[in-house]
């Protein structure tokens, strides 16, 4: 085998949807609701600003009871949240609720689309969000996306009115989307360099909810004149479930926020409030609006033959409607070009493989491979029905391959297709960071496709290329494909906190994913602030047997930060990313590439006392690994299994984020931790969310948790005792403790609490009074509880020694 000789180089610097799963044929049943769908065409729009945030119920009513065609708008991929299934949370949380959104489209039969805007975590004004985004840009992706996708009707799950009352994204979601309800159709409105003609939606509607008022029982009470009422209480008989079920299975598709959800039957009533447009007489959202194919340019030939299609369905042979089905895709291609077109072209298509009960399947049997080498894709071809069918060609990778090969009645065509593919081919997740990503993200790129001659005509279907393999108890297994860099180069931590004057040991982790073996050297290079910085140059040889993985290779260095490149013997830049891989078991695996890269802080641990540090896992987090470098002993303590004398051994004991939200063990082991404290142990319970807690005894004097929370990273901190001993010691803290923090403050602070505690400081978001339920410290027994809601959980992640400081500073507390 052939050796590839590359060069790494460490540059040391100072600082869309993949779906995997066997071809489904849909049930007699479920065929004949879709041709249904094909005699509808009316259009709606849901928007929102974070995965999570949209009805499932009402999109499930719009597209099943109302069969429309439904986008769902989400702002952003909800990076600034938190994570209930590990300890993955900005980038890489995105990627996880961007395909749990997918998924629960997949389900409720909506389709999904993102804008540019970050979430940035909480705010508490639109204000705040058109700070840190570009409004006039999103805006633009609004009227662009109401332009193009040409929606009846827009549904805003959030108040455009409300502004202070609610999170600042979802009130900014809502103004953005009744701006963008009037610039659409305002000729004088242009979007550089498109196009599009104008379009008039003719409704825009505020989705009313229990939420937005005190409780429910508030919202029972309160006046609904103004608002319609949408019984969502739908049974829809050929799919044998009602409207709820089908949304609470795209509802608990949102793991990661822990939003699992019962279903419901019988009655429900959804509201809506008319903000613009033509007013109602009844709960039709699409009243006056024709919806059927007259709205369009000869449309009219088309609506008898699809009426005549529901007619004439024999739901013990759906084979029988595919001549009159072929015959209703030919006269559709036969109109001008229009999205209704193309819309209903795509479900006449899918309706005519499902009548035919073909399978098309192009799949491997390697889960990824590596540009440049050639692999086998096997295509297979099934006509299950009586049809005369002929398969014209295969497209894999854009390269068509003509067959014309006659598929008979329950014959089985495969064949294995050799496929190179190349690094403009990586099938890596996609980010929406320009206003050209927002665009490109409604093309749907069929580059693998199985062409088909049926009753003489010529259609082609899709076919994503997927890797199948057999599990000896699950069985046949479908999972995503993938073309991935040949090496992915990562450190093994993003951040190392390096005792002072000592060096640190960097890992730096290579894994081949090429059949080849690979051997380099890492060359680094030191710089500071972007200026070169006198360093020896350091060169550490390297070999990588094939496919070999998670190779560690070390070496010290100092308080810099660092980035990598990979450098051939030609001295060719390659591509030289962390290939950073996605995979739960609730959403298909995939992967982007992320820059490989981290930096090292410098802190004196010579102050540290303690050694021996318990931690309790919650929702996840990294500080565990924060607090190893500095030099503690770190275990992770299982709540359910561990004996009260096991604690004695741990000088104090942390409670990582929600972790009375997520530990069911809290309902009776809390007691464990205030014997701890009193018998002289110190106990830093993190931030809890005031929902859904084990137990509301969270600290063993009263302390009620609120919703108060400092959004403003920046925001001034003062202190109320400054010689308290947790501001002195070991650190002394002051203002510059909390510079450089991100994102937020701190979140879920006291609201109140017994005057056993002490706040330590106090705080506020602008135009906003002071809180004082941040930090609060108690002495109990012996010892000390603590219940802070600052956001340490990101900072010390971040390499924020302020933050780490302040830290100590809790875990150091001791009963001299």
């Amino acid at each position: 085998m052939k050796k590839i000789k590359l060069l790494i180089i460490a540059s040391i610097v100072f600082t869309q949807n993949i779906t995997a799963q066997k071809p489904q044929t849909p049930t007699p049943s479920e065929i004949y609701f879709k041709m249904e769908q094909l005699n509808v065409l009316a259009s709606a729009l849901y928007v929102a600003a974070h995965p999570d945030d949209e009805n499932t119920r009402l999109i499930t009513y719009l597209t099943h009871h109302d069969k429309a065609y439904t986008n769902y708008l989400s702002l952003t991929r909800g990076n600034g949240g938190q994570n209930l299934l590990s300890n993955e949370l900005g980038t890489d949380l995105g990627v996880i609720r961007t395909n749990e959104l997918w998924n629960a489209r997949k389900i409720d039969g909506g389709h999904q689309f993102f804008s540019t805007a970050d979430d940035f975590g909480f705010s508490k004004h639109p204000k705040e969000a058109f700070e840190k985004w570009n409004k006039e840009s999103l805006l633009q992706q609004m009227v662009y996306m109401i332009r193009k996708e040409q929606p009846d009707v827009i549904i805003n799950r959030f108040d455009h009115r409300t502004e202070g009352n609610t999170h600042g994204h979802h009130t900014a979601s809502a103004q953005l989307s009744k701006e963008a309800f009037d610039l659409a159709q305002d000729v004088s409105y242009k979007i550089p360099e498109e196009e599009l003609n104008i379009w008039q939606p003719k409704r825009l509607f505020f989705n009313v909810s229990w939420f937005f008022f005190r409780n429910k029982k508030a919202f029972d009470e309160a006046d609904k004149s103004k608002y319609i009422p949408l019984n969502i209480g739908t049974f829809y008989t050929q799919l044998g479930k009602n409207n709820q079920e089908i949304a609470s299975l795209s509802r608990s598709q949102h793991q990661s926020q822990g939003f699992g959800d019962l279903s419901s039957r019988g009655e429900e009533i959804d509201y809506v409030e008319l903000i613009e447009g033509i007013p109602l007489t009844s709960s039709n959202l699409f009243e006056g609006i024709d919806t059927s194919w007259n709205r369009i340019k000869g449309g009219n030939k088309i609506q008898p033959l699809v009426s005549q299609l529901i007619n004439e369905y024999d739901f013990k042979d759906p084979s029988k409607s595919i001549n009159l089905l072929t015959k209703i895709y030919t006269e559709i291609d036969k109109l001008p070009e229009t999205i209704w077109k193309t819309r209903k072209q795509n479900e006449v298509k899918e309706l005519i493989k499902n009548c035919t009960g073909l399978f098309l399947d192009l799949t491997t049997n390697e889960p990824f491979t590596t540009p440049n080498t050639t692999i086998d894709i096997k295509v297979e071809a099934v006509n299950r029905s009586t049809q005369n069918i002929i398969l014209k060609d295969v497209t894999i990778n854009n390269q068509k391959t003509i067959l014309n090969k006659p598929l008979e009645s329950q014959e089985v065509f495969y064949d294995y297709f050799n496929t190179k593919f190349t690094n403009q081919d990586y099938t890596n997740f996609k980010f929406i960071n320009t206003f050209n990503d927002f665009k490109t993200q409604f093309q749907q790129n069929s580059k693998n496709e199985i062409g088909l001659e049926i009753n003489g005509i010529y259609i082609s279907f899709p076919a994503p290329i997927q890797y199948l393999y057999k599990d000896v108890a699950k069985g046949e297994i479908y999972k995503p494909f993938h073309i991935v860099p040949a090496v992915s180069v990562q450190f093994k931590q993003p951040v190392y906190v390096s005792n002072k004057n000592k060096p640190q040991n960097i890992s730096v982790i290579l894994s081949n994913y090429s059949d080849e073996s690979i051997n380099g050297k890492i060359l680094t290079t030191a710089s500071y602030m972007g200026l070169h910085a006198a360093k020896p140059q350091k060169e550490i040889v390297f070999s990588l047997n094939k496919n070999e993985k998670n190779k560690e290779i070390n070496f010290d260095e100092d308080s810099y930060n660092y980035s990598v490149r990979l450098i051939n013997h030609l001295n060719q830049t390659l591509p030289s990313n962390e290939i950073k891989w996605v995979d739960y078991s609730h959403i298909p695996v995939n992967y982007y590439l992320k820059d490989s890269k981290t930096k090292i802080v410098s802190f004196d641990n010579s102050k540290l006392k303690k050694q021996h540090i318990g931690y309790i896992m919650g929702a996840g987090d990294e500080i565990p690994q924060v607090l190893k470098d500095v030099g503690y002993n770190v275990d992770f303590i299982n709540l359910e299994t561990v004996k009260a004398e096991e604690l004695s051994k741990y000088e104090t004991i942390i409670v990582g984020i929600r972790a009375f939200n997520t530990e069911s063990a809290f309902k009776t082991k809390n007691q464990l931790l205030f014997d701890y404290t009193k018998n002289g142990g110190t106990v830093i319970v993190q931030y809890q969310t005031n929902t859904n807690l084990q137990t509301n005894k969270v600290t063993p004097y009263k302390l009620t948790i609120g919703k108060t929370r400092i959004t403003d990273e920046n925001a001034v901190v003062n202190f109320i005792n400054p010689n308290e001993k947790i501001l002195n010691q070991p650190f002394k803290i002051s203002q510059e403790n909390f510079k450089n923090w991100v994102q937020e403050q701190g979140l879920y602070y006291a609201d109140e609490f017994a005057g056993e505690f002490q706040p330590v400081l106090t705080s506020h978001d602008f135009n906003e009074k002071d809180t004082n339920g941040a930090l609060l410290v108690a002495k109990y027994g012996k010892g000390y509880y603590v219940y802070t809601g600052l956001s340490f959980f990101r900072q010390l992640p971040a390499g924020n020694t302020g933050a780490l400081e302040l830290f100590i500073n809790l875990i150091e507390l001791k009963n001299e």
